[in-house]
């Protein structure tokens, strides 16, 4: 039925909204962005768009928490957090598998605040350590994940989201007190 928020047609409009977004995203800033222009890419009228949204910014947010949700459900399915080789891989292939949504993230910000927010909260519901609390390796791995994963994305390589996980692990894995650094 129209008018129903979890009809087809609602669904197939948001979608549509969703992609024309991500378009214009990937040659203009956010703050150059307008609903006319994104209705107009689109084919609807702005009062299908402010049916849904308030602003592209609003649009944004949202995109970005349906991001962070589906990053934090993967990471909720195993048994460990991201330092263990298995839940990497699942992460990444979600990054990999939206690309585009990952790199504007970190376009839009500036920063990868929001994946390490995300690797942090999940680290903190595992194990129960506040933020003070948290092992200066954990920071490290997940800062050095995070650099990785940009280099991956930003070269176009042909890693598998495996070969990248194998890399980022056996990376993490040093252990400073053996090599006398403690």
């Amino acid at each position: 039925m129209v008018g129903i928020k979890n009809n087809r047609r609602t669904k197939y409009t948001i979608d549509l909204i969703k992609e024309t977004f991500i378009k214009l995203l990937e040659t203009k800033k956010l703050a150059q962005i307008t609903a006319t222009e994104i209705c107009k890419l689109a084919d609807i009228n702005r009062g299908t768009f402010y049916l849904h949204y308030k602003d592209p910014f609003e649009l944004f947010e949202v995109m970005q928490d349906e991001f962070n949700q589906e990053v934090m459900a993967t990471l909720e399915t195993g048994e460990s957090t991201c330092t263990t080789e298995e839940s990497l891989v699942n992460l990444l292939h979600i990054i990999q598998a939206k690309k585009t949504m990952y790199k504007i993230l970190i376009s839009e910000r500036e920063n990868t605040d929001f994946l390490s927010q995300v690797l942090l909260a999940d680290y903190v519901r595992r194990n129960g350590k506040g933020v003070l609390t948290m092992d200066y390796s954990f920071t490290y791995k997940v800062h050095g994940s995070i650099g990785v994963i940009n280099q991956w994305l930003g070269s176009n390589s042909d890693e598998s989201p495996r070969t990248i996980a194998y890399l980022i692990s056996s990376m993490g894995n040093h252990n400073t007190t053996e090599k006398g650094l403690s």
